[in-house]
């Protein structure tokens, strides 16, 4: 599994709500909103796996089963 999976899961299983914004054009972490520490790993995340439509967002989250635990 990439880096980014695992980042992308570890957040899921800490809380974070992931998101697609259609302002930013990628992915965004709820928490963005009040914290940009992860902020540049989020986008670069969002690069590396071409998310730049909420469709796209989509199927990334289901092949990745990206949802609430």
């Amino acid at each position: 599994m990439s880096e980014g999976y695992q980042l992308l899961r570890e957040w899921k299983l800490e809380g974070e709500e992931i998101i697609f914004s259609t302002r930013k054009g990628r992915m965004m972490l709820l928490s963005e909103i009040w914290d940009s520490s992860k902020t540049s790993a989020i986008e670069e995340i969002s690069r590396n796996y071409g998310i730049d439509s909420r469709e796209k967002f989509l199927r990334l989250k289901e092949e990745f089963n990206l949802t609430d635990y």
